[in-house]
């Protein structure tokens, strides 16, 4: 499998993601209304882009190299990819246009929702393809979704820190399977 996704993982990402976030309380306020405010809406999109790109085609191929896509798999994952995508592209300006707001907030839920039923059926796939268990990567995933629900219940909101960890647990959880389902394969051959 390509290594090209760790430069992305580890260095572009987390250093587009502190761009975003610089100068911000981010326990008080969302990505989405600092890529909204005056003079970051650039930022914001060429984060959307490149986050949303990097966890489709990297998702994809993963699915590809473990040889265990199926059609949910398929369709949660270019759901996610559509979401995340019109959430970075809908404005979220609450008081001039809600409807698209409203649209802004259920598609940036939507879509790491669909990824998490995406990553979790792949899962189980390659568990039942190899007959192993990947507890790790069973309680990665639902420890991240368990952290997540914590710090929404917490803050009361969606909120720049939520969003880091999220976008930050992704690219490890990402690179983490394909280090794993490259260790499945080598003992395999």
């Amino acid at each position: 499998m390509r290594r090209s996704y760790d430069f992305f993982s580890f260095f572009i990402i987390p250093a587009l993601t502190f761009l975003l976030s610089a100068g911000y309380e981010l326990s008080e306020i969302s990505f989405s209304v600092i890529g909204n405010s005056e003079g970051r809406r650039w930022l914001f999109l060429l984060w959307g882009t490149v986050t949303g790109n990097y966890v489709y085609l990297y998702t994809k191929e993963l699915t590809e190299f473990g040889e265990c896509g199926d059609r949910l798999i398929k369709i949660c994952l270019s759901l996610s990819f559509i979401f995340f995508l019109c959430g970075i592209g809908c404005p979220y300006f609450p008081r001039k246009t809600p409807l698209l707001a409203q649209m802004h907030i259920w598609t940036s839920l939507a879509g790491p929702v669909c990824l998490f039923v995406s990553l979790y059926r792949f899962v189980g796939l390659v568990e039942e393809k190899e007959k192993m268990n990947l507890t790790r990567e069973r309680f990665f995933q639902l420890g991240t979704a368990f952290v997540s629900a914590v710090l929404y219940l917490e803050i009361g909101e969606v909120s720049g820190l939520l969003e880091m960890f999220v976008t930050f647990s992704t690219c490890i959880y990402l690179a983490a399977l394909q280090y794993r389902l490259e260790k499945i394969r080598l003992s395999n051959h």
